[in-house]
């Protein structure tokens, strides 16, 4: 069921109203499994606009469309909520010189890659400031209502400030790099920020990532940052933002020189299969030509079997490696690198939540 439901959202987010029909006729067609994937893949929100767009209105139960457009009309409200507290955050940086870089989500919103906003769902805020800002930035919001999340004992040691909030309302991370793996290489900070383009947020200055920036971050933070880097499924959502991200900046996106980014990384052949994949989900056509060579060839086919027989993931290396190991390594890495690291990581050794999440992502597989 789940696979069932899985190809009936890149049906639709491809456009393909026909697949899609075919798909509800299946025996086993079951809508609380589609609204269970879509939340899965935070797609809910989107499903109803697009499900109009391509004519499936017409045909759906109506306790289905009500669902659906509750659903995206809640997320508007939603989306209207942490804008305002992205505007109250902004606004105290601004008081001190701050103009912070919006990432992902809400700089898709801001330079309106989405054209109706409320069907893109914000999980957090992630804003990005230089190094040397980190420290004043959330000092001044946390004078300000908003309070340090302190569950994760090595938040420090990762790419951004412990998240920040206030009561109730939406995280905010600051970050000060892109990613904490050597991928960083890839896009540096400083480089995006050196070439954000300054932007109004209703009174409030943010600055935004130039357009092709903005894409390679996506592909880089879909593949290599979040939560592993051995993508069998990449997200929907991923995928979805990479095609609207280039109908809407087509003519201001090099794609060679996205290319020679992760060539020079040594990550051509991520950016590659992710580009495939992108196309044989949503019928994307990659705006550069990608040869298929016989490496890149057995990658793919290899990354197939895996989706189509997840038992296999836990006697293939790679795989297990990446999901169990790759992450935890990079973090190491940046704790034994920082003062008083070591001290800490002697302490939270001896705490058992450590031992509870690897045998976690060990047994689970981490699915997607």
């Amino acid at each position: 069921m789940k696979d069932l439901s899985h190809r009936f959202l890149c049906a639709c987010f491809r456009g393909d109203g026909g697949e899609a029909r075919t798909l509800m006729q299946n025996a086993g067609w079951d809508w609380e499994r589609l609204f269970a994937e879509a939340s899965d893949e935070s797609m809910l929100p989107a499903l109803y606009g697009r499900m109009c767009e391509i004519g499936l209105n017409e045909s759906l139960p109506h306790p289905v469309l009500n669902f659906l457009s509750g659903v995206e009309s809640l997320n508007a409200e939603r989306n209207d909520a942490i804008l305002g507290e992205v505007k109250l955050a902004v606004r105290l940086l601004n008081e001190i010189g701050i103009q912070p870089v919006l990432l992902k989500g809400l700089a898709y919103l801001a330079t309106g890659v989405y054209a109706a906003p409320a069907a893109r769902y914000l999980a957090d805020v992630d804003l990005l400031i230089p190094e040397v800002q980190i420290n004043p930035a959330a000092q001044a919001l946390m004078q300000n209502g908003f309070e340090a999340d302190d569950s994760d004992p090595f938040a420090r040691f990762r790419h951004h400030h412990p998240p920040l909030m206030r009561p109730g309302a939406v995280h905010f991370e600051l970050h000060h790099a892109l990613t904490m793996s050597q991928a960083g290489a890839l896009l540096p900070a400083g480089k995006m920020i050196e070439s954000s383009i300054a932007a109004d947020l209703d009174g409030v200055q943010v600055r935004v990532p130039s357009p092709e920036h903005m894409m390679a971050h996506l592909i880089m933070h879909s593949q290599l940052q979040h939560p592993y880097n051995e993508r069998i499924w990449p997200p929907v959502k991923a995928m979805y933002d990479l095609v609207l991200l280039q109908r809407r900046f087509e003519d201001e996106i090099d794609w060679n020189r996205i290319e020679t980014r992760f060539r020079a990384a040594g990550r051509y052949r991520t950016f590659a299969l992710h580009l495939l994949r992108v196309q044989d989900s949503l019928g994307f056509s990659p705006p550069i030509h990608i040869k298929l060579t016989p490496g890149l060839r057995a990658a793919w086919h290899r990354r197939q079997i895996l989706r189509r027989f997840p038992v296999l993931r836990y006697v293939d290396p790679i795989y297990m490696f990446s999901i169990v190991i790759g992450r935890r390594l990079r973090l190491l890495m940046s704790i034994l690198q920082t003062p008083r690291g070591l001290s800490c990581l002697r302490d939270e050794l001896l705490k058992a939540h450590i031992y509870e999440r690897f045998f976690e992502d060990m047994v689970k597989g981490r699915g997607r």
